[in-house]
This record gives structure tokens, sequence and C-alpha cells, in this order.
């Protein structure tokens, strides 16, 4: 079974926190929330506005406010990707964001069996290497043989896979994909110093980490010098857990950078689908009946309408105003240009309360999402 399999069969039986064996009925997010965790009025992130990823040698890792998410990229279990068909139009849609500004792609070993990274290496081949931020993901698929054979050098020998299927030198940050690795969290940060000791990392972080494990990777990278970049988790207006049970905050009070991935919930926060259209049943994240999510969507869509701006443009913006990064899934050049004009300006406070008292709390899982 392929890693795009292998990853959509966990979501499919327990690795989401709203599919499977997981409730997947809506829970308000606390009242006592409404309007908080709001960064001041003066940070506007516009599309050529940088945030710092801190790095062991060198300067930072200067990367948009705003990360392309390149999972639908070749992913078929998932995305059910057409290749002759959406690789022109996302093509023009990265023609979109780069010349905009956008800078930052997320890619993964797992998605589409590292077809999405053989797609990012042809969309950058010809660009300037300066020029854009690539983030790629180690599974740590506990039932791996080379994770048990080789647990230390483990996430090096994937990440010289990932080097070649990009066609690249090295990447600029490189993310345990979730904490299902069978090593030690020690393990595991003494396999990325490898990374990153021979110069094929600038960054290293981690995926869907709650904030006890995301301090002790950080206290295990420290070991040998490397700061823990960053931290990935699920985190919109229909998933505020990260938010409400501490994780952004442990982010923020230790250098580390929180970004938000299903920024728009697979698709559920921009209008395109309704309780008579609704999302394909292998979009598992924030996988909500959309009759449940109806207030929600009508508060979102009124507050675009007053703004003049599409529903996605609200959602990532809220999501910059609670100071996160946004991961957002791009296919088209109009999701394109959505996701650019979410830069640049920013929701009062009044309207991110308005949003907030509609926003859910969502749940986490031991098998994946633990933050």
């Amino acid at each position: 079974m392929g890693m795009q399999k292998v990853l959509q069969t966990g979501l499919t039986v327990g690795m989401s926190s709203t599919s499977g064996i997981h409730s997947s009925k809506p829970k308000p997010a606390p009242r006592e929330l409404d309007g908080a965790n709001l960064q001041p009025q003066s940070y506007q992130p516009s599309p050529t506005s940088r945030i710092s990823f801190p790095v062991a040698k060198g300067s930072p890792v200067q990367a948009s406010h705003l990360c392309i998410g390149a999972w639908p990229w070749g992913d078929k279990a998932t995305w059910h990707w057409d290749h002759d068909v959406e690789w022109p139009r996302v093509q023009a849609a990265f023609q979109h964001l780069y010349s905009s500004g956008i800078n930052f792609i997320d890619t993964a070993q797992a998605y589409g069996d590292g077809k999405s990274e053989e797609l990012v290496g042809e969309l950058v081949k010809d660009l300037p290497r300066d020029s854009y931020v690539i983030q790629t993901k180690w599974l740590g698929d506990p039932v791996q043989l080379n994770n048990i054979i080789h647990p230390v050098d483990a996430p090096y020998h994937a990440l010289k896979g990932s080097l070649k299927r990009l066609g690249l030198e090295y990447i600029d940050i490189y993310l345990v994909h979730g904490p299902i690795h069978p090593q030690s969290i020690a393990t595991v940060a003494k396999g990325l110093h490898r990374c990153v000791e021979e110069g094929l990392t600038r960054a290293v972080g981690v995926a869907n980490y709650d904030p006890e494990d995301v301090l002790k990777m950080r206290e295990e990278l420290a070991r040998w010098n490397i700061p823990l970049a960053t931290n990935q988790v699920e985190y919109s207006i229909l998933r505020r857990w990260p938010e409400i049970h501490g994780n952004m905050q442990t982010c923020k009070d230790n250098g580390v950078v929180f970004q938000g991935y299903s920024a728009l919930g697979n698709g559920r926060l921009t209008g395109k689908y309704t309780e008579e259209n609704p999302p394909p049943k292998t979009y598992r994240f924030s996988k909500y009946d959309m009759a449940d999510i109806k207030g929600t969507l009508d508060v979102v869509r009124q507050v675009a309408e007053n703004r003049g701006k599409a529903m996605a443009s609200v959602a990532l913006n809220w999501s910059v105003s609670k100071g996160a990064v946004p991961v957002v899934g791009i296919r088209n050049e109009e999701q394109a240009r959505q996701a650019v004009d979410a830069l640049g300006w920013r929701l009062s406070d009044e309207e991110v309360k308005e949003i907030d008292g509609v926003s859910l709390e969502g749940n986490k899982t031991v098998f994946w999402q633990q933050g």
C-alpha cells in the first residue's frame, strides 16, 4: 500500500479527529474566548511580507505569511488528482502566487507517494533558489521497516529521497509529519541533527504535536544546538483546539512559528459546498455535516459580503489575525487569487469576535492529531 493510501486509510479510521471512531458532531468554542488571542491591528502582513523561521546556522528562513499547501498535487487517494486536467491549472495558480510574493510551499513524502514533491520540483526548477521556501515532511510510519532497523537515520534517508524527487540540494524546512514514529523524540532529534549537519535542510520542525511534545522536541534539539522552528497543526474557524488548549501559546512563548493546516476546513469554509453538494468523503479534516455548520458559514459569508471579499479570503485573514501562518491547498488560479487577497488588510476586532462566536472547538486524537 502506497503512503498516500496509508494516510487516507489512517484518517478514515481515526487519525482525523472527526472521522472513524470519533464523533463528527461540532462542539462550539468557549464563548469566553470570543475575540481573544488577537494580533494588534497594526499586524497586517502583505503577500511580500516575510516571517522568520529560526535555523541552527546562517540567516533565518524568510517565508511568506501564507503557505501553499501541495497535498492535492498528484494525490489520488484523498484528492482524486487528474494530472492532465489539473496540472495546467496548478501551474497558472503558482505563477499568480509567486508573482504576487507568496514564496512558501508545503509538501510531504506521503502526498501522492512522492508525486507532490516531484510536481513542486517542476514548478521551481527554473527559479532562483533563494526566491522560494520548500517545506516537506517525514511520515515516520511505525510499520515501515526502515524506521525500525535504522531508527536514527530514517529521517535522513527519507529526506535524501525527497531531495531527489524535488530536484534540490537542500530544503528549507523539514518536519516530522506526526507523532506516530516508533522512535523516541530524542532519537528523532538526533536524526534531524544529521539532516541539518549535512546541509540537507536549513530548519526543522514538527506537525500534529501537542504542547508537551513540542517542548520535548525543542529540548532534545537544543542538545544539538538546533532550534525547533515550527509546529504545524490543523487550525481554522472549524477547529480552534490548538488556540483553546495552549498549543499556539506554547509556540509563541518558545519562539516556534505556528502553522495552521486545513485553514479552510478542506474547502468547507469557501462557500463551495452545501447540504445538497457536500465535500467528497475523503476530505476528512473538520468533517462535519454541512447542515451542522450552516450557522458558522452564514456569519463568514455575511462578513465576506460586507467586506467585498471571498469567504476563503476572510477565513484565511481570520487565521492571520490570530497569529497563525495558514496552510491552504490551492489547485487553480481563482483559489490563488483568493489566497493572495487574504493578506494586506485585517478583519476588525469586532468582526473576529463575531466569527469566534460561531467557531468550533474541534477535538484531538491519540493517533495523529494530538495538537
